[in-house]
C-alpha cells in the first residue's frame, strides 16, 4: 500500500529502504518520511541510556568528545540571531541535551529554559540549569512564553513535528524567532547517492526535508524565513571525524571545506553542498 503524503495527501511512493525501513518521497511537496511509522516500543528502544555514550544510534561520546562542536555552533548561531536583532530575552531550548547551548545563551545574556527527557543528559548537565528545564514541551506552564525558541537537529525526531511546531510557534512572543536546524534532502549526495548519506538512519530519523518543504513547512505555522545558515556539511569528517581535531592538516581542510561552501552556497544556495542547514523565522502577527 501507498501511503498519502502527510502534507498534500497524494500518493508517496516508496524512494528505497533503509535498515528495514521504507523511505517514501512525495515529490510535490519535496518531503520524505519513514512509513508505517515505527511503535512507539521501537522509538523507545532507540533513545536507552546509551544514546549518548554508547556508539549506537546516537553518539559515541556526547558529552566529552561533543562538547568542543557544540561549543563551537553556539558561538555561531548567537552569533546569527544578533545579527537578526535578537540579544536578550527568554530562550527556550528544545532537546537541549546537557544544556551545552543553554549555558552558552545564557552567559550571551538570556534567560534560559530548555526540555529534555533524558537522565542521562540531565546528570551530565551544570546544576544550575537544571532546575530551568523540564522534561517534555508539555510539561511547561501554561503561560510560559520565549522571545526564542530553538530546535536544533530535533523535527526529524519527532513521530508529529507538524503537532510540536504548532505548540512551539504558540509559545512565541509577538515576532518572536524560532530557530531549527534539520538534515536537508537535495545535497548532491542525497540525489546521487543516498545510501551513502549518514542521515538516513530511521528509527532514529523519521522525515527529511529540502529547504523548500521546510520553509513551506514554517510558513503554514505562520513562521517567516529570515535567514538559512550552513548547519553542518560532511566531508571534512574523512579527516576529523568527531570535529575536534586541532592537528594544522585538519584545520586547514575545515577552513578550506568552509570557504567552498561559502562560495558554492551563494551560487546555488546551502542545501546544495550541505547535510543540515538552519533556519531562523520570525513569528509573523495575525
Amino acid at each position: 500500500m501507498t501511503p498519502p503524503c502527510p502534507r498534500c495527501r497524494l500518493p508517496a511512493p516508496t524512494r528505497f529502504t533503509v535498515r528495514g525501513h521504507d523511505i517514501h518521497r512525495c515529490d510535490r511537496c519535496d518531503l520524505e518520511f519513514v512509513w508505517p511509522t515505527p511503535s512507539p516500543e521501537a522509538l523507545a528502544s532507540v533513545y536507552t541510556s546509551g544514546y549518548f555514550q554508547g556508539g549506537g544510534a546516537g553518539y559515541d561520546d556526547y558529552f566529552t568528545r561533543e562538547r568542543e562542536q557544540v561549543a563551537r555552533k553556539s558561538r555561531a548561531r548567537l552569533s546569527a540571531l544578533k545579527e537578526l536583532g535578537v540579544t536578550r530575552g527568554r530562550l527556550f531550548d528544545l532537546g537541549c541535551a546537557a544544556g551545552y547551548f543553554l549555558g552558552h545563551a545564557r552567559d550571551a545574556g538570556f534567560t534560559v529554559a530548555g526540555a529534555e527527557p533524558s537522565p542521562e543528559a540531565l546528570s551530565a548537565m551544570d546544576p544550575s540549569l537544571r532546575a530551568s528545564v523540564v522534561p517534555s514541551l508539555e510539561a511547561l506552564p501554561d503561560e510560559a512564553r520565549f522571545e526564542v525558541i530553538t530546535a536544533w537537529d530535533v523535527l526529524e525526531h519527532l513521530p508529529d513535528p507538524d503537532a510540536t511546531l504548532r505548540s512551539l510557534r504558540a509559545r512565541l512572543t509577538p515576532d518572536g524567532v524560532l530557530a531549527v536546524v534539520i538534515p536537508v534532502i537535495g545535497s548532491s549526495t542525497t540525489r546521487l547517492a543516498p545510501a551513502l548519506w549518514d542521515q538516513y538512519k530511521p528509527p532514529e530519523h523519521l522525515w527529511f526535508w529540502s529547504a523548500r518543504a521546510m520553509r513551506s513547512l514554517l510558513s503554514d505555522h505562520g513562521l517567516r524565513v529570515l535567514r538559512e545558515d550552513v548547519a553542518w556539511s560532511r566531508p571534512s569528517r574523512f579527516v576529523d571525524p568527531d570535529g575536534t581535531s586541532r592537528a594544522p592538516l585538519v584545520r586547514l581542510a575545515r577552513s578550506i571545506d568552509a570557504l567552498a561552501h561559502r562560495a558554492i552556497t551563494a551560487v546555488a544556495g546551502p542545501q546544495l553542498v550541505t547535510d543540515s542547514v538552519a533556519f531562523y523565522a520570525r513569528a509573523e502577527r495575525p
